[in-house]
């Protein structure tokens, strides 16, 4: 065997154990590719905080400007979550409460037949009486206990999140400008292009959660003003519960004015229910497919389209995660668009003026074909 072949060899196995090794790393670290993620995203954002502290005196104990943004990030997090999820717990035990109460003592069909329109009355069963009704409360007490056991899963996987998210956090403060140095070193491609897609990671973490924030808020307050319109108690907190369940891209806010609404349906105040159930599904639910398209796009120059289609299409894909790693591969992939287009196409952008004629859908092929033969004759007739 000659030395060409030892040495093309050599670097076939060295490829293949890279590869192997490649495939083996990422499925360890793809389970907590949400957190560290969303970590990484929160640091992008919190950066000039990182920065301001170096430009103190603490800059001589790089680990303790790292651990004090981490825990302004973390307190920022965790505080309005501890307490807002304490008041929903507390309100949520005390409708249980006055629940049991109402079903132990009032006759459950009574009361649905006498607060609902005359024309839904003929659809409440006549016969939900005795052990049909006892069966009846006893499926919802399972069902219930049911969404209780996976709010406990959920609340024990969202605990390990935030502490993943954390230390994540803390060593992206303290190491990330050199891991990214080290890193982009080892990718053999254009420094212009890898400063490209940092800067589309950028964009789509301001954008991600800034427009998320400010759809969540915009859903509460518009929320909190149904709440306050139907007369439901405690509407400040049902409003800020809202905000938080704003960011479940399944059920969203519906999961605070449903319920809700039919509480007041079944308490009598029939008018005060169907308004805040129709409030919410006319105008607190709809309002999340207008404006969260148009925040998030603008800062990630994607059509409002695109970020759309991104954003379920990557929850439809990777679940939950699919929230950030939706937008964030469209991003990518646009860029990719626009760098093919600049430095392979040499094509410059279309740009509409407003006394621009609008562009026709039909395809001039035979001008372009006559250019692509035309236009290398003369040089060769002149050679």
């Amino acid at each position: 065997m000659t030395g060409f072949d030892t040495k093309r060899w050599s670097n076939l196995i060295f490829a293949g154990l890279f590869a192997l090794a490649l495939i083996l790393f990422s499925r360890i670290l793809l389970p907590f590719l949400m957190p560290v993620l969303l970590g990484g995203f929160l640091v992008v954002l919190f950066l000039p905080l990182q920065d301001l502290l170096f430009r103190t005196r603490l800059r001589a104990w790089p680990s303790l400007c790292a651990g004090l943004s981490t825990l302004a990030i973390f307190l920022l997090i965790l505080a309005p979550l501890a307490l807002v999820g304490w008041l929903v717990v507390r309100e949520v035990l005390g409708m249980m409460e006055h629940g049991q109460d109402l079903l132990d003592t009032v006759d459950l069909r009574q009361l649905l037949a006498t607060n609902l329109p005359r024309g839904l009355r003929r659809y409440v069963p006549a016969n939900l009486e005795g052990s049909q009704t006892e069966q009846a409360l006893v499926g919802a007490m399972a069902s219930g206990a049911s969404v209780l056991s996976g709010l406990l899963g959920a609340g024990t996987e969202l605990i390990i999140d935030l502490f993943l998210m954390t230390v994540a956090m803390y060593y992206f403060f303290l190491d990330g400008r050199r891991l990214w140095a080290e890193a982009t070193q080892l990718i053999p491609l254009d420094k212009r292009y890898i400063q490209a897609f940092a800067q589309e990671f950028t964009d789509v973490a301001h954008a991600i959660i800034y427009g998320n924030t400010i759809t969540a808020l915009v859903q509460g307050a518009l929320g909190l003003v149904g709440l306050m319109l139907a007369k439901v108690p405690h509407a400040g907190v049902w409003g800020a519960a809202m905000v938080l369940v704003a960011m479940v891209p399944v059920g969203g806010t519906a999961l605070v004015w449903g319920p809700i609404g039919v509480v007041l349906l079944l308490a009598g105040k029939v008018n005060e229910g169907v308004f805040l159930l129709a409030w919410g599904a006319f105008v607190v639910g709809s309002i999340d497919n207008v404006i969260r398209p148009k925040l998030c796009g603008s800062r990630m120059a994607l059509h409002p389209l695109l970020v759309f289609l991104s954003m379920f299409g990557g929850l439809a894909v990777f679940g939950m995660m699919g929230l950030l790693v939706g937008p964030l591969i469209a991003s990518l992939f646009m860029a990719m668009v626009r760098i093919y287009r600049r430095d392979f196409l040499k094509l410059q952008p279309v740009v509409l003026t407003s006394d621009s004629e609008p562009p026709s859908l039909s395809v001039p092929a035979p001008v372009v074909a006559s250019q692509s033969v035309v236009g290398p004759t003369p040089s060769v007739v002149e050679g």
